[in-house]
């Protein structure tokens, strides 16, 4: 009786772990966070061309997640009248926020979707 409710167990347990969802190159997501000196204005290329374009994203402000293609993606955005472009890679399975600092520069932090 003992064995077949440790088998039981075990059997559940590894399903349980077996059945988790993991990612399979899933498109990035990506959230705009704006810590910069004033209201800022973006336009975001990914990879496979398409475009957004936010405006006057408040100082504090966060643009909610939105997915892109995994690849180059070009972002361009004015701050205080001045316009500056980076370029990052974004891979898949992983979420970005890419952060205006108090510099008024893009910094990426990321996380491996799980």
């Amino acid at each position: 009786m003992r064995t077949t409710i440790l088998l039981a167990t075990l059997l559940f347990v590894t399903f349980l772990a077996s059945s988790c969802k993991k990612c399979n190159n899933e498109n990035p997501t990506a959230r705009i966070l704006n810590n910069g000196t004033s209201s800022v204005d973006m336009q975001i290329t990914a990879s496979d061309g398409s475009v957004v374009t936010i405006f006057e994203l408040a100082k504090d402000g966060i643009h909610p997640s939105k997915e892109y293609t995994s690849g180059s993606t070009t972002i361009q955005y004015t701050i205080e009248g001045v316009e500056q472009t980076d370029v990052f890679t974004l891979n898949t399975c992983t979420s970005y926020d890419i952060t205006i600092n108090s510099n008024n520069e893009i910094v990426l932090f990321s996380q491996e979707k799980k």
